[in-house]
């Protein structure tokens, strides 16, 4: 009779440190999973990766390259450092995309 008090005690203890512990995971915003995937396809040099991530998560290259910090460096930036050729490629003509153009030219009037 003791073993099996002891027995439903210690089966009804674990259910409860069960769910104390079940309640301590917390999700990740979604916002952080999607810098993680980006971070992570860039520097696993993987440009269809990096793309379906950014389409799955309706993340522009433009905004990307733009706003994306991995490691405290611009997007662009980490690919080189982490030695993603084909990714810094394929966002290079994105990198000075935002920053305008400006053409002078001097026109002479007629006389």
């Amino acid at each position: 009779m003791k073993a099996r008090f002891s027995l439903v005690t210690a089966l009804v203890v674990a259910c409860f440190a069960f769910q104390a512990g079940a309640g301590q995971t917390e999700q990740q915003p979604y916002g952080y999973n999607a810098l993680v995937k980006i971070c992570t396809e860039t520097r696993q040099d993987d440009r269809l990766g990096l793309k379906n991530a950014l389409k799955e998560h309706r993340i522009k290259i433009q905004t990307a390259v733009d706003k994306v910090v991995c490691n405290g460096l611009p997007l662009i930036s980490f690919a080189r450092a982490e030695q993603s050729f084909k990714v810094a490629k394929m966002l290079a003509p994105y990198d000075r995309k935002g920053e305008g153009h400006v053409d002078i030219k001097d026109i002479a009037a007629p006389n």
